[in-house]
């Protein structure tokens, strides 16, 4: 089946330059077109190849010959002779076909005898050397089929390794399923003995993570209604209340200064309108009383005097002629005592219940401004109350805030130091990747049971070791094999020598405390206790031979023995040393440290070694009998 990417493979072995950067997918529209087209896609896919492309000098050649003017059948004009020649595709094929064979004996016929000679010589060469090196994959092949059964027998080997520990592994798994199971039923069964009453838990969130720009904005709004509000209530009219509210507003008011209403109007022309305006209404209240009680007092004073005056008219018309000196000295002080109740008790009076009229104004004026104070004091404890709660709200926040703020440094404080550690850490671990990196230290599956010339240590050991017997080792390489016999040989000869030194000691001892009791013998039967021993002149050098024979033999194998002691100490001393020394070197350098590690894990695998040494044991055998 046809499809993108073999066209895409088709343009790049025709030596397409972009053929590499275009994809599969975007050509796979053109093997949907019509089935005529599906033809020439097939003959491009299958059928060319870099021979049916253009050379540049080809190309080069056809436009000139283009541009020479010179007669050439294009499409069309090739359609119609092939339309001429014959309607049929068979007889066009076989014409084609004819035509082409033609045009190839003919062709076949330029070529000159040498020339196919030349080819046919270095086509006997090149099927030569491709024999030879058919031979030589045969060889080659042929030494690797030992390699392959090598690696078939490792490889089922492993598979059985790689078996067994998976079958450990599942039985292993199964056994921790069963515990798992076993715990999670126990568990289950606590759980329903000791059952509490189920909690809601609210996932919890960090107060950094929440966005407040909703909380911030409702508090906006609410603060704006609450400045709308105290404009509303408080900022409109305050000011009159409050001087409204003063002491002097509180008291009635004194009519004595309202005498003069033009001298008042004009003494007071500085206070504020809203005052002057109250007290104004106030004063001419009063003062409308008071001149309508005058007016009432003066039209009853004279019905009054009109009326007593007719009636003393009528009662005294007969002696009027009589008596109107007198009548005159008494109108006259009527008139007087008028005169003097008019400007005196009598506006007093009035002023009186003037005030006295004031009162239940002035009390519904102080009634009207307490109950606005009260609503205004209302008003303000719930402004307070919000502004309290909203300051509370937002210490609140900023308490959290700053609590969040200071757990973050904490951790961000704890990050830093687990940063500084994973740094430290992993700089050892790139450094000791580095170090394991290098070519000396790469684990070999087949690890060389020789030692190398690098392993100084184990080579002056071992060197230490074999001192003695190193002229008749008959073993060609210096193995870690012939090591571990030599370090138990030496482990043999020093418990020999210690036994040889204990035995040594023993017989010293038991030969001392015989000498010792041949000597108190030697004391009592020679000497009385009357006597006294003199060590000097007394004792002779052939008393100690007969009485020690064997002492200089004695004396020499104990001497040889020191000796042997001697060397052996200073030969540990040595090795102590040096091992002082690499255990410095181990702490100095983490190299030699995994290197150690590195020996010591293929020591301790002692079937692979076995194995190891096996090999190459067989290796030598066959080499030899080669030989």
């Amino acid at each position: 089946m046809l499809d993108g990417g073999q066209f895409v493979e088709a343009l790049g072995r025709l030596g397409y330059p972009g053929s590499s950067s275009l994809k599969t997918s975007e050509f796979d529209w053109l093997f949907d077109c019509a089935p005529e087209n599906l033809h020439f896609l097939r003959f491009v896919c299958r059928t060319l190849n870099q021979s049916n492309v253009l050379t540049p000098e080809e190309a080069r050649a056809f436009q000139e010959l283009q541009n020479s003017s010179k007669p050439i059948l294009d499409e069309t004009a090739l359609s119609e002779v092939l339309k001429t020649i014959g309607n049929s595709d068979g007889s066009t094929g076989k014409i084609l076909g004819s035509s082409s064979s033609s045009s190839m004996f003919a062709a076949e016929e330029t070529f000159p005898i040498e020339d196919l000679e030349a080819e046919l010589q270095a086509l006997r060469k090149e099927k030569e050397l491709k024999q030879r090196r058919y031979n030589k994959l045969q060889v080659v092949s042929t030494s690797r089929a030992d390699v392959d059964l090598r690696l078939t027998a490792e490889l089922e080997s492993t598979s059985c390794k790689l078996n067994e520990a998976n079958s450990s592994i599942g039985a292993e798994n199964a056994d921790t399923n069963t515990l798992l199971q076993t715990l999670t039923d126990e568990v289950s069964n606590l759980g329903k003995d000791h059952t509490d009453p189920p909690v809601s838990q609210k996932p919890t969130f960090l107060l950094s993570q929440l966005p407040l720009d909703p909380y911030l904005h409702q508090e906006e709004l609410n603060t704006k209604a609450l400045a709308a509000f105290t404009q509303k209530h408080f900022f409109q009219g305050i000011s009159a209340i409050v001087e409204s509210s003063c002491s002097e507003r509180f008291q009635v008011l004194d009519l004595s200064s309202c005498k003069d209403g033009k001298e008042e109007e004009t003494g007071h022309e500085g206070e504020e309108r809203l005052v002057d305006r109250r007290r104004t209404e106030m004063a001419r209240l009063q003062w409308s009383h008071i001149v309508a009680q005058h007016q009432l007092m003066q039209a009853m004073a004279e019905e009054k005097s009109v009326r007593a005056g007719l009636d003393w008219l009528i009662s005294t018309s007969s002696s009027l002629h009589v008596r109107e000196v007198v009548s005159r000295k008494e109108l006259q002080a009527v008139e007087a005592e008028l005169e003097a109740l008019l400007h005196g008790p009598v506006p007093a009076a009035l002023r009186e219940s003037a005030r006295l009229l004031n009162l239940p104004v002035v009390r519904g004026d102080l009634a009207l401004q307490v109950a606005r104070q009260d609503y205004y004091t209302s008003r303000q404890n719930q402004v307070r109350d919000y502004l309290l709660r909203q300051k509370a709200s937002f210490d609140l926040l900023l308490l959290a805030q700053e609590m969040e703020l200071r757990r973050w440094k904490t951790c961000q404080k704890h990050l830093c130091d687990v940063k500084g550690k994973l740094k430290k850490e992993g700089d050892e671990v790139s450094l000791r990747i580095k170090s394991l990196a290098h070519p000396d230290l790469i684990i070999n599956p087949k690890p060389n049971p020789i030692i190398s010339s690098k392993d100084a240590a184990f080579s002056r050991l071992l060197q230490m070791l074999d001192y003695d017997s190193a002229h008749s080792r008959s073993e060609p390489f210096r193995t870690y094999e012939a090591l571990d016999q030599a370090a138990s040989n030496l482990a043999n000869n020093l418990h020999l020598i210690k036994d040889a030194l204990a035995g040594a000691g023993r017989e010293q001892c038991f030969t001392a405390a015989r000498l010792y009791g041949d000597c108190e013998a030697l004391h009592r039967a020679m000497y009385t206790e009357f006597q006294q021993l003199v060590l000097g002149p007394q004792v002779r050098l052939t008393d100690q031979e007969l009485l020690c024979p064997n002492a200089q033999e004695l004396t020499a194998k104990l001497m040889e023995a020191e000796s042997q002691l001697q060397s052996l100490h200073q030969l540990m001393q040595e090795i102590l040393g040096k091992i002082k020394t690499k255990r410095s070197q181990l702490e100095r350098n983490a190299l030699l440290r995994r290197e150690r590690e590195l020996y010591i894990y293929f020591h301790l695998d002692a079937r692979l070694l076995q194995k190891i040494v096996e090999d190459l044991e067989g290796k030598m055998s066959a080499k030899r009998g080669q030989q």
